[in-house]
């Protein structure tokens, strides 16, 4: 339309300029008329500020009031992901934390079994330690075995995956993984 406003415009403008030199005494060639040189700064005027604006209205996103358009809507689902991925690595994270307090939490009730050993054992000598020679070779008794362990060691001589004990026996792949560990560990 703005091409169109132009033509008719630009039209009417050298008709009205064709009509002014026509009633106008002749000239001498090669001179413009003060009136040539208004309406030429008129139409150039024109060309350069009104018609870039009408351009930018008709090809310039037609954006509801409100919105934030196109650029914003790729913005807000990088956001979500972004978010979504936030929040599974704090689960993971969570879910780890939570197998090393189980961890340590069996670590401390062996610690406090041990303890208790060596106090009745240090009962059982009158409180003064035995000399290096007096200690009976006999084996130390053997701890009762944690029955998740045992339940986890049984699993894999059954010949069952990683991610089958998992699921079995509701622990985390980690936790696992340091149960089956602790079994190849030598025993001192």
């Amino acid at each position: 339309m703005p091409g169109s406003l132009l033509n008719e415009r630009g039209r009417v403008l050298v008709e009205f300029v064709e009509v002014r030199q026509t009633d106008a005494p002749p000239r001498p060639a090669g001179s413009i008329s003060s009136t040539s040189w208004i309406v030429l700064v008129v139409v150039a005027l024109f060309v350069a500020v009104v018609l870039p604006r009408l351009r930018r209205r008709k090809d310039g996103p037609q954006e509801m009031l409100g919105t934030f358009g196109a650029s914003a809507g790729g913005a807000r689902e990088e956001l979500e992901r972004l978010l979504t991925e936030i929040q599974d690595l704090s689960r993971e994270h969570i879910a780890r934390l939570d197998t090393k307090i189980r961890m340590l939490n069996q670590l401390l009730l062996e610690v406090d079994q041990k303890k208790r050993e060596l106090e009745d054992l240090l009962a059982r000598t009158g409180g003064a330690l035995p000399a290096p020679g007096q200690l009976s070779p006999t084996p130390p008794p053997q701890k009762p075995q944690n029955p998740l362990h045992s339940q986890v060691y049984t699993l894999q001589d059954s010949g069952k995956e990683l991610l089958d004990i998992c699921a079995a026996t509701g622990l985390e792949k980690g936790e696992v993984e340091l149960i089956l560990g602790l079994r190849q560990m030598p025993k001192n």
